[in-house]
């Protein structure tokens, strides 16, 4: 079962920002001595990110997962090939050119 995840530019570049401004906001959250109320904002911040992030994705159809199509095989054909009993050819292949002399040996 092969599964196709169709992802267009846009929704690359709103994870690339989002990771970012996560890793810069985990960093402030961590080193600095923020107030409980701006840890509160930074997190509302990030959730708000994503959240928008996902409806917006869902709304313009950002992500589509697809199953492959499964094309039915046709059966393979075998080339015809003549057969020796109903391939044609004209009395005038037998003779060399000139003298008329046959290529193939007398029958009797």
């Amino acid at each position: 079962m092969h599964i196709h995840l169709r992802v267009k530019r846009w929704v690359i570049w709103w994870i690339y920002v989002g990771v970012i401004c996560g890793a810069i906001a985990a960093v402030n959250l961590l080193g600095h001595n923020l107030t409980h109320a701006q840890d509160r904002l930074l997190i509302l911040l990030g959730l708000a990110h994503w959240l928008l992030g996902g409806i917006v994705c869902w709304a313009f159809d950002g992500v589509k997962v697809e199953q492959r199509k499964a094309t039915p095989r046709q059966p393979v054909q075998k080339p015809v090939r003549p057969t020796y009993s109903t391939e044609h050819h004209p009395a005038s292949d037998f003779l060399l050119p000139g003298r008329r002399r046959s290529l193939l040996p007398w029958k009797h």
